[in-house]
């Protein structure tokens, strides 16, 4: 049953995807103004730790040796008003939050804490969380509210209960490691009062790009937050404000501003050389039936098993080229594959193109069947298409599904053949072909409607054209 307003996930098409498949995005939810007192982290364990200080502590004062890390004015630096950076009339790209994961060993002294009037009765603060636990959305929440304060495009709303099918993707996912807390806190008329407190942390984030599908940043800043005066639980304020600082320290890295902004991310492709390949581009016409060349079209495509991943792909030469998608291979160097006769081949991992989503594999030395590749061009919207593969288990392999073109678009910003030929997990890789039998198209995507997984018949396939050009295959003459 397909719940009504679902939105159309886009769907990687390999039983282990890489990708953004079917991911609801963590990220929106209550965002407080950093300027004033922010009591959202209550529910995670390292504010609870500090909300406790008292607690927490014990030994003389000469045991706890940690400082917190002094810059501009704390105060300053977490409780002013956000600051704009990106200029009014500059657009950006739209950003995400993942996650963020605490890097804090268990038991480290972190700080100290005192008692009395005035603060000189101390101990030390140990920290009591276990290590690699989860900082929890509220931080993910301050975080967008400080990027979009300062002037970039944010996405995700943990408030909205449905999906808007029309709201913005983000073209950018943000996660962190919180490492280095200190902490310091005063509480003059014991652990059950108001008190002031001060602290320091470290967060080194990573910018994940949907497009490259890989980490395109990697910066770390640091953040303070003090409260000078007395106020009630200090703890769990002062680390929300040393937080903030650290973010606002991320939206005025230049190097992140000109990544979202459009001019970080590098979009050339290094030179590479020319692979010559004998692959087919014309064929003569026959009079034979499509029944009888898509049925022989099917001993050229094969069974890709890379790992734990399963996909699809097909031959392009006599002497065993084979053409799959990047995301089934995934970072594997060898491969399987698996012929409709039930022959098994090993393959070496050529050349892969991870923007494009496409790979080059060599087959052991013999003759194999292969496809004549043609121009996806040469479809119209309306013609006649067929898509083989091994979607959803082995058991399923080389199977034909028949569709028209539905027309032509972009994905990333990468052009696409779309096609309401079925198609599903374990497809990618395999063959788009037309009514000749010649390949016009690699299957890469579809668009399926969470969470029932149920396909809606607009899926996306590489042109061939644009699968040869982007792993620099040179064709050779056939001697």
């Amino acid at each position: 049953m397909v719940v009504p307003g679902a939105r159309p996930h886009l769907q990687r098409l390999t039983d282990f995807p890489e990708s953004r498949a079917g991911e609801t995005p963590n990220s929106g939810g209550r965002r407080g103004r950093a300027g004033a007192p922010i009591a959202v982290l209550r529910t995670v364990a390292f504010a609870v730790a500090l909300g406790s200080l008292a607690c927490a502590s014990s030994g003389p004062s000469g045991e706890a040796s940690t400082r917190v890390r002094t810059g501009e004015d704390p105060s300053e630096s977490s409780g002013r008003p956000p600051v704009r950076v990106v200029a009014p009339d500059e657009k950006t790209a739209a950003i995400e939050f993942r996650k963020l994961v605490l890097k804090v060993p268990r038991d480290l002294v972190v700080g100290v804490v005192q008692t009395g009037r005035p603060c000189r009765q101390s101990g030390s603060l140990t920290w009591k969380m276990s290590r690699d636990g989860s900082a929890g959305d509220d931080l993910g929440a301050l975080l967008l509210d400080e990027l979009s304060s300062a002037g970039y495009a944010v996405v995700g709303d943990r408030e909205r209960l449905f999906d808007d099918p029309h709201a913005r993707r983000a073209e950018y996912v943000i996660a962190g490691v919180i490492r280095d807390v200190r902490a310091n806190a005063c509480y003059p008329g014991g652990p059950k009062h108001s008190g002031t407190a001060e602290a320091s942390l470290t967060v080194d984030w990573q910018v994940f790009s949907y497009r490259s599908k890989s980490v395109v940043l990697k910066e770390t800043t640091s953040g303070t937050g003090l409260f000078p005066g007395a106020v009630d639980e200090p703890g769990e304020e002062v680390i929300s404000r040393a937080f903030v600082s650290a973010a606002r320290g991320l939206a005025a890295n230049a190097r992140f501003h000109d990544l979202i902004s459009g001019g970080g991310e590098p979009r050339a492709r290094a030179e590479q050389a020319p692979i010559p390949i004998s692959y087919v581009t014309s064929i003569a016409r026959s009079t034979a039936s499509v029944e009888s060349v898509v049925s022989d079209s099917r001993m050229s495509v094969v069974t890709v098993l890379a790992g734990n991943s399963m996909g699809s792909g097909f031959v392009i030469s006599r002497d065993g080229f084979l053409l799959t998608s990047q995301h089934v291979i995934g970072e594997s160097r060898y491969v399987k594959v698996r012929f409709v006769t039930g022959r098994e081949v090993n393959g070496d991992v050529v050349r892969a193109d991870r923007v494009r989503d496409v790979a080059l594999i060599k087959l052991e030395n013999d003759v194999y069947p292969f496809l004549p590749l043609g121009q996806s061009s040469g479809v119209q919207p309306g013609a006649d298409v067929f898509a083989i593969g091994t979607p959803l288990s082995e058991n399923f392999a080389q199977t034909v599904t028949k569709g028209i073109v539905s027309g032509y678009g972009e994905d990333d910003g990468l052009r696409v053949l779309r096609s309401d030929v079925s198609i599903h997990q374990g497809n990618s890789g395999g063959p788009l072909l037309d009514r000749w039998g010649m390949v016009v198209g690699l299957s890469v995507s579809g668009y399926i409607l969470m969470p029932d997984g149920v396909g809606v018949g607009l899926n996306s396939f590489i042109p061939i054209e644009e699968a040869l050009s982007a792993l620099v295959i040179q064709r050779r003459e056939s001697r």
